[in-house]
């Protein structure tokens, strides 16, 4: 599968909530000037009830735009809810004869899990059009995506504005899967889960108290998934804060879940709700190096 380049066509697509137009304008524009076509789905500027348009009009852009051989790319327009919606609705068989960069983040976890799952689609953890490519956008997100775009080479996933954290000196490789933490438990155990076995898995998350945090965490270790991963990357978890002050803060949940946990955890990953992000590509093996504190994307197997 390639990757998007400048003058590539990238299909906006909005599986989710109904997106602000104004600023979907400002992403178009702000798009284009970088370089890119665009081809708007038909229904993405559309509104039923807090969704882009129905289910069936949602699933239908995904669906149009994977099989439309002028779209080299789809990327989404923005996250919130609503993609679960769409599994039971997309042509899957034929997404997966017409392969292209799926890029979102967010609620969109639902369809990496899925793509993963029943098309083997290499998707990308990468900033959405409305999201993070309207007003004044960060040059860093773009920066970062362009990169991981266009070049074919290994490259070290370093953060933008601080040091990533490490809970050991372990080190281990392994698939890159994951998303944000909510969504994902939402299809755990379902058809569209990921499988779990030998990989590394990213999580990140907003707005989520941080006894949920605790919550949804030990629901992964009891279905058995902390088992069966070969490391933890903890990305960017914005505003999720204690409900009551005898909660456990954030890093005390991270520490009681994974400070003496015997496989790769690295923490402070910044790709998630951040303001400038790191994007992320889901299916690509990554090497971790503990001593070195380093993480290694493999383009050269």
């Amino acid at each position: 599968m390639k990757k998007l380049k400048k003058g590539d066509t990238i299909g906006l697509v909005s599986p989710a909530n109904s997106v602000d137009l104004g600023k979907l304008k400002s992403a178009i524009e702000n798009l284009k000037s970088i370089g890119f076509k665009i081809k708007l789905g038909k229904n993405a500027d559309k509104s039923w009830y807090s969704f882009a348009g129905t289910d069936l009009e949602r699933a239908e852009d995904i669906n149009e735009l994977f099989k439309d051989d002028e779209v080299d790319g789809i990327m989404c327009v923005r996250g919130g809810y609503g993609a679960i919606r769409l599994l039971n609705l997309l042509d899957y068989e034929m997404i997966k004869n017409n392969l292209k960069p799926f890029i979102g983040y967010s609620d969109i976890t639902s369809l990496h899990m899925a793509f993963s799952k029943k098309c083997n689609l290499k998707t990308f953890h990468g900033p959405m059009a409305a999201s993070n490519f309207s007003g004044d956008y960060t040059k860093e997100t773009l920066n970062h995506f362009l990169k991981v775009m266009e070049t074919n080479d290994d490259y070290y996933l370093e953060n933008i504005s601080k040091e990533l954290g490490f809970y050991n000196k372990l080190s281990s490789k392994g698939e890159l899967i994951g998303g944000n933490l909510a969504v994902l438990i939402s299809s755990l155990g379902t058809e569209f889960d990921y499988d779990y076995f030998g990989k590394i898995l990213f999580l990140e998350d907003i707005g989520e108290s941080t006894y949920k945090i605790d919550r949804m965490l030990w629901q992964l270790k009891n279905f058995g998934v902390f088992d069966k991963v070969a490391a933890v990357i903890l990305g960017d978890f914005a505003n999720c804060e204690k409900s009551a002050e005898s909660d456990m803060s954030l890093k005390e949940v991270f520490d009681n879940h994974f400070k003496e946990f015997d496989k790769p955890v690295i923490f402070d990953l910044e790709s998630g709700h951040c303001n400038s992000m790191l994007t992320l590509e889901f299916g690509k093996i990554l090497e971790i190096d503990g001593d070195k504190r380093t993480i290694l994307v493999k383009n050269k197997i």
